[in-house]
């Protein structure tokens, strides 16, 4: 029975173009140097010439002199996405590997081959602009019509009845070109959303890099703000003043210091790595900190019980923590204390930072470092913590925050001790001190 022979050959025809259309797409797909929805006429052209060869290889001969395949399917392909020249080689190509079997089969595939170069050539710019379901729909009219013209006039020209194995034909190709030209628009729209989705996310680095460094900077800018307000506000206190002018200098020069290193961030670098005395850290900190907390009526306490230095960078940590403290006095608005102290336990430091502020709930302390995560509404932006996460996990230690609705904030930082101290057992002996949320 030719039917049930030519419905085998055609299925088989099919599974193979698929294999091969689907190792392609995950081979260009898994490229990771492609940055755009586009490949080479030569590609397709050579992709397209091998799957003519397997589908003439896989044909049913009906008469003699006529065989039928779905090689309409890789040369529609081809003349599709690789645009009128390849669709011209291919015809040639079809023709050509079509030859060797004469019979008078091959003047219908030359007809064919013509007929169909010159419509898709007419139709193909007219299709470009439409929706790929439109496209996609179009592709099967000319699968089926080429069905027509290739089987069901030839068999009433030559005299050959094949109604059921027309039927069968006609389904298949058309089915086939509409399964394939799907598969294939599918895999462009992910493919095209998946470039789009790698440009928007470099979009959103660059955002959170922009905002995140003029987060960074705005802190600086605000310390030297007040000092200079400080400096206004009595202008005969030489003494006083110059003290807070140096800070403020040193607060510029810190500002300058965030810029570059976030000018420097798609660089590779080396880490700044050097002992950082922690006690000099943290009373540098606070003396930065201590005109915001005066102006807020906020009572700053520091309490150090020890001599420990960590490996890192001391503009880094000194970052870390003029965010967190700058968050603990923003959580509690006017009135309050924000107590800093640091201990060490084993062999590491560590540095706990408590607030008397409104405190967050367990979901809010989930999100805590998240992008655009804040607590202070429309004025904050989250990266302060995000910043502070980033840095400390970079000098090779951690961050745990504890924290209760209306009782306050604790954020305890630890960092692995310097190896290099001379000598240990001349320092402070360990004191036990444990974060309060009171």
């Amino acid at each position: 029975m030719y039917h049930s022979e030519l419905l085998t050959g055609l299925l088989l025809n099919l599974l193979v173009i698929l294999i091969i259309i689907l190792l392609i797409s995950f081979q260009y797909l898994s490229r990771n140097k492609v940055h755009k929805l586009h490949i080479k006429p030569l590609s397709i052209y050579i992709v397209s010439s091998l799957l003519l060869l397997l589908s003439l290889a896989l044909s049913v001969r009906l008469e003699d002199g006529f065989v039928y395949d779905l090689r309409f399917v890789p040369f529609l392909l081809g003349g599709i996405y690789g645009g009128n020249r390849v669709l011209l080689w291919l015809a040639i190509t079809m023709i050509a590997i079509r030859a060797p079997m004469l019979g008078p089969g091959l003047w219908v595939t030359v007809v064919m081959a013509i007929v169909f170069s010159v419509l898709i050539i007419y139709m193909r710019p007219r299709l470009e602009n439409k929706a790929w379901k439109t496209r996609v729909y179009w592709y099967t009219l000319f699968a089926f019509t080429y069905s027509v013209l290739s089987l069901w006039i030839p068999a009433q020209i030559f005299g050959f009845d094949y109604s059921s194995s027309f039927l069968v034909y006609s389904a298949v190709l058309s089915g086939s070109t509409f399964f394939v030209f799907y598969l294939c628009e599918i895999i462009r729209t992910i493919y095209t959303l998946q470039l789009e989705a790698i440009k928007y996310e470099k979009m959103q680095v660059v955002s959170h890099l922009a905002a995140s460094m003029s987060h960074e900077v705005r802190n600086p800018l605000t310390t030297v703000k007040g000092f200079l307000q400080l400096i206004n506000e009595d202008p005969s206190n030489v003494s006083t003043n110059s003290e807070l002018s140096k800070v403020a200098v040193s607060e510029i020069d810190r500002a300058t210091e965030v810029i570059n290193q976030y000018l420097n961030f798609a660089r590779p670098h080396p880490e700044l790595e050097e002992e950082v005395e922690i006690r000099e850290e943290i009373n540098r900190t606070k003396e930065i900190i201590m005109p915001l907390a005066i102006k807020r009526g906020i009572v700053l306490k520091a309490n150090i019980l020890h001599h420990h230095s960590i490996v890192g960078d001391p503009n880094k940590l000194q970052q870390v923590l003029i965010n967190v403290m700058k968050n603990g006095l923003e959580a509690m608005g006017t009135g309050g204390t924000l107590r800093i102290f640091s201990y060490h336990e084993g062999n590491k430091v560590f540095i706990v930072i408590n607030d008397t502020g409104v405190g967050m709930t367990k979901e809010q302390l989930m999100r805590l470092g998240e992008p655009y995560f804040s607590m202070k509404g429309k004025n904050g932006t989250g990266l302060g913590m995000m910043t502070a996460f980033q840095l400390t996990e970079g000098m090779k230690g951690t961050i745990k925050v504890l924290s209760k609705p209306g009782k306050g904030t604790s954020v305890i930082l630890s960092f692995p001790i310097y190896e290099g101290e001379r000598n240990p057992s001349s320092l402070t002996q360990t004191t036990t001190v444990r974060p309060s949320l009171r």
